[in-house]
C-alpha cells in the first residue's frame, strides 16, 4: 500500500520549525546576510559607476561608431558576465547550506550542534542538484511552450490556406495559448514528481534526481495542495511585509529624495544610505531565511512520510 502524507501538516511544517527553533533561524539569516546579500552587493557595486558613466556618454557619441565607446561597452559586458557567474555561485551556496540545515532539523534532529549548520559533501551534492534543476527548469519552461506555439502556428496556416486569415489568427492564438498552458501544467506535474530530489540527496548523501519520480508516484495532487497552501501562507506574509515597507518608505523617502540627487558616485550614495542598509539588510535576511524555511521544510517532512521502511530504519 502506497504511503501518504497530510498536505496541510506538511505545508505548515516550516512555520512549526520556526516556532521550535527561532534562534537557529536567526543564525541561518546571518548565513544569508554574510553568504548571499553582502557578496552580491560587493559583486554589484564595482559595475555601477562604469555603467552609469557609459550610459551618460551614449547620447554624446556621434552617429559614427566610436571605438572608445565600443571598447568600454565590451569591457562592461565582460564585467557583467563575471558578475553573473559570481552571482550564480552566491545564489546557490548560502541558500543550499540553509536548506540543508532545515532538512537536518527534520531528518537528523540529533545533529543540532552548530545550529544544524554544516558544510560538507552533502551540501555539495545538494548544490549540484540545485544547479541541475535550475538550468534544466529554465530550458524546460521554454521547451514546454514550443509545442503549443507550433500548434497555434499550424492552426493559423491551415485556416489561412483556406482563405480565412482573420479566423486563422483567432484560431492560432486560442490553440497556441491552450497548448502553452497545457505544456506548462505538464511541466508543473514533472517538477512535483521531482520535488523529492533535494531531501533524497540530503538523506542519501549522494546525487539523486530521477529517483524522486518513483517516490512521488500517486502523490501529485497532495504535493500540489501542499504547494498551494504554502503559497497562501506566504501571501499573508507578503501583504504584511508590503504594508510595513510602504510605511517605512514613507518615513525615509522624504529625506533621501533631498540628498540622493546630489550624489555623484556609488561611494556617495552608500555614505548617504548606510543607516538604512544597516537596518534593512539584516531584516531582509531574516525574512529571506523565514521564507526559505517555510518553502523547503515541507519537502523534508513529505520525504520523511514517504521514504521506504529500510531507509527509515537506516536513518534511525
Amino acid at each position: 500500500m502506497a504511503k501518504k502524507f497530510s498536505a496541510a501538516s506538511a505545508a505548515v511544517s516550516g512555520w512549526a520549525l520556526i516556532g521550535r527553533r527561532p534562534l537557529s533561524v536567526v543564525v541561518w539569516s546571518a548565513v544569508i546576510l554574510l553568504g548571499l546579500f553582502l557578496p552580491a552587493l560587493l559583486l554589484f557595486l564595482p559595475v555601477i559607476d562604469p555603467f552609469v558613466e557609459m550610459v551618460r556618454a551614449l547620447p554624446q557619441a556621434p552617429e559614427a561608431q566610436d571605438p572608445e565607446l565600443t571598447a568600454r561597452i565590451m569591457a562592461m559586458q565582460g564585467q557583467i558576465s563575471l558578475m553573473n557567474i559570481g552571482m550564480m555561485a552566491v545564489q546557490v551556496v548560502a541558500p543550499t547550506i540553509v536548506t540543508a540545515a532545515a532538512f537536518r532539523v527534520v531528518l537528523r534532529p540529533e545533529e543540532q550542534r552548530g545550529f544544524f549548520l554544516r558544510v560538507g559533501a552533502t551540501e555539495g551534492w545538494m548544490m549540484l542538484v540545485t544547479l541541475v534543476l535550475t538550468f534544466g527548469g529554465n530550458i524546460a519552461i521554454f521547451a514546454a511552450m514550443v509545442p503549443g506555439a507550433l500548434l497555434g502556428l499550424i492552426g493559423f496556416v491551415v485556416m489561412a490556406i483556406g482563405g480565412d486569415t482573420e479566423g486563422g489568427a483567432v484560431v492560432g492564438v486560442v490553440v497556441g495559448v491552450i497548448g502553452v498552458i497545457v505544456g506548462e501544467l505538464a511541466l508543473l506535474w514533472a517538477f512535483l514528481r521531482l520535488s523529492m530530489a533535494l531531501p533524497m540527496t540530503f538523506a542519501e548523501r549522494r546525487f539523486m534526481l530521477f529517483e524522486s519520480w518513483a517516490l512521488t508516484k500517486g502523490q501529485s495532487l497532495r504535493l500540489l495542495g501542499m504547494l498551494l497552501l504554502i503559497g497562501l501562507t506566504l501571501l499573508v506574509v507578503q501583504i504584511v511585509v508590503g504594508v510595513v515597507v510602504i510605511v517605512a518608505a514613507a518615513l525615509v523617502a522624504p529625506g533621501l529624495t533631498k540628498t540622493l540627487p546630489a550624489a555623484r558616485s556609488v561611494a556617495e550614495v552608500l555614505r548617504l544610505i548606510w543607516p538604512v542598509l544597516a537596518v534593512a539588510l539584516p531584516l531582509v535576511a531574516i525574512l529571506q531565511a523565514v521564507v526559505q524555511v517555510v518553502c523547503v521544510t515541507p519537502l523534508a517532512s513529505v520525504y520523511r512520510s514517504l521514504k521506504p521502511a529500510d531507509e527509515a530504519q537506516a536513518a534511525d
